[in-house]
């Protein structure tokens, strides 16, 4: 078994890769910023070790490690330029070096299909990218020049591998699906265009066992990038039926037509964005795209060379969500 080091382990997906790493005899270093978070992974095998990546030395962390899994990112659709930068490009860039010092095998990057956020509808997108001229977020701009360190410590021998997973949900999710519960707590949810949008989302113990396969993959690690989804593509209006009925709530679906609701973000944007602190608005463009536009993409590449195959269908992953936030969230 080897030795792995998992940043980002305080957060949602990485928490989940590092307990199913454990779980599956690894040796496991946990890492995150707080120490306070890390101990959700305490009834694990896993060994947790806070350190900021923008700052801290890393050598002791990757020290004696077999392969790293980065999954630690600022991930947010609003904020400071320098804040993704800082988290997202010079941590990769550090902890990279630091792997590469430290004689890692392999090492696994946690990338964004955000890149490729357009306001139109998308279908079956593969991994071949070309950045825009003007990118919608700071975060996806961060994440993309991350995946560019990670070709370059790639083409400086270092085996690596980026997945791009799509709206990773499930147990502990603090992002997506509470965001979506919290627009229905006033008892109407905004169906932008008419929820016709189709989307990939991606269940995160598919994506925990996929990050399993790909340390032992045999494949060229030269860097290249593979897109990870459940393979069920569902319409939003779909996904927001099945995600209030399995959990017990009756929300009025209203609904609204896109480019009125991206004209309303603009303004709530440029609204935020004079005011002290520039905080975040509650109405995004990326927000209103996200669940207004199409977006799917192709995991044929994940599937014939990592041998992907996602186990848990989005019924069930639903299902396991709600149980969990109805034990522990929801209380």
């Amino acid at each position: 078994m080897a030795r792995i080091l998992v940043t980002g382990a305080s957060g949602f997906i990485g928490s989940h890769v590092a307990a199913h790493l454990a779980a599956s005899g690894h040796q496991v270093i946990a890492n995150g910023r707080c120490l306070e978070r890390l101990r959700l992974l305490q009834g694990t095998a896993a060994q947790l070790a806070a350190a900021d990546l923008s700052t801290d030395p890393l050598e002791p962390l990757a020290e004696a490690c077999d392969a790293v899994v980065h999954c630690a990112a600022l991930s947010s659709p609003w904020g400071a330029a320098d804040s993704f930068s800082r988290a997202n490009v010079l941590a990769t860039r550090r902890i990279l070096e630091a792997s590469q010092r430290a004689g890692v095998r392999r090492f696994i990057h946690m990338g964004s299909p955000s890149i490729h956020f357009r306001f139109a509808d998308q279908y079956g997108i593969d991994e071949r990218f070309e950045p825009p001229r003007r990118w919608i977020t700071d975060y996806a701009r961060s994440k993309w020049e991350s995946e560019l360190c990670v070709r370059s410590a790639a083409a400086n021998g270092l085996e690596a591998l980026v997945l791009r997973p799509r709206a990773v949900f499930g147990e502990r999710d603090q992002a997506i699906l509470p965001r979506l519960m919290a627009i229905a707590d006033r008892g109407w949810f905004p169906l932008i265009h008419s929820g016709g949008a189709v989307i990939d989302v991606t269940y995160v113990g598919n994506l925990s066992r996929l990050v399993a396969q790909c340390l032992e993959a045999d494949v060229v690690a030269d860097g290249r990038a593979y897109n990870v989804t459940n393979g069920d593509p569902i319409r939003v209006v779909e996904l927001i039926a099945k995600l209030f009925a399995a959990m017990g709530r009756e929300v009025r679906l209203v609904p609204v037509p896109r480019r009125v609701a991206v004209a309303m973000a603009g303004i709530a944007e440029r609204i935020a964005r004079a005011r002290p602190g520039r905080p975040e608005p509650r109405l995004t463009r990326y927000g209103v795209g996200v669940l207004g536009y199409s977006q799917t993409l192709d995991i044929s590449l994940a599937r014939r060379e990592l041998g992907y195959a996602p186990a848990i269908s989005i019924d069930q992953g639903i299902e396991r969500y709600a149980r969990w936030w109805k034990q522990h969230a929801g209380t």
